[in-house]
C-alpha cells in the first residue's frame, strides 16, 4: 500500500471512532402522564381568563446526546368548558430534532380533531381537584397502549 492509501484508511478509521463515540452517551427518558389542566385565553384587556379545562393522556419521549436532542410527544386531549360540557378531542403528535453540531432544527406537528371524549383513567366528577399520583406500571402501560392506538389516525 502506498502512503495515500494509509492516510485514507487511518482517516476513515478516525472518523468512524469519532462518530461512534458521539453516539455512545445518549440518554433516553419516557414519561407517561395522566392529568387535568385549566385552559385559558387572553381577553381584550390582555388578561388571561379560564375558559375550561382539558383531560390529557400523553407520552413524552426525550433523547439527548452530546450532539443532538430529540423530543416526541403523543397526546390525547379532551377539552371541556367551565361548566364541564365536553367540547372536542385533539389527537396530537409533535416531534422536534436539533443538532448541537450544525444547529439544524426540524420538527413536525400533526393534529386531528375528534368529537368524542377519548382519554382514560380520569373520572368525570370532581375534575377540578383531579390529580393522579403514583401511576402504577400497569396503568402506565394501559395509557401508553391507548395513546399509541390513536396515532395511526394522523
Amino acid at each position: 500500500m502506498d502512503l495515500k492509501s494509509n492516510f485514507l484508511i487511518i482517516g476513515s478509521l478516525m472518523i468512524s471512532i469519532f462518530l461512534l463515540s458521539a453516539c455512545s452517551n445518549v440518554e433516553k427518558v419516557q414519561h407517561i402522564e395522566v392529568f387535568v389542566t385549566e385552559t385559558s385565553e387572553q381577553n381584550d384587556e390582555g388578561f388571561f381568563e379560564t375558559t375550561g379545562y382539558k383531560k390529557v393522556n400523553s407520552i413524552t419521549s426525550i433523547e439527548e446526546g452530546k450532539n443532538h436532542i430529540k423530543t416526541d410527544i403523543k397526546a390525547i386531549e379532551d377539552f371541556y368548558d367551565t361548566e364541564g360540557n365536553y367540547l372536542r378531542t385533539e389527537i396530537i403528535h409533535s416531534s422536534f430534532n436539533k443538532s448541537n453540531v450544525t444547529q439544524a432544527e426540524d420538527g413536525e406537528n400533526r393534529k386531528e380533531e375528534l368529537q368524542e371524549p377519548s382519554t382514560v383513567l380520569i373520572p368525570n366528577e370532581n375534575i377540578e381537584q383531579f390529580k393522579l399520583d403514583n401511576v402504577s406500571k400497569e396503568d402506565k402501560e394501559k395509557v401508553k397502549e391507548h395513546v399509541l392506538s390513536f396515532m395511526d389516525r394522523l
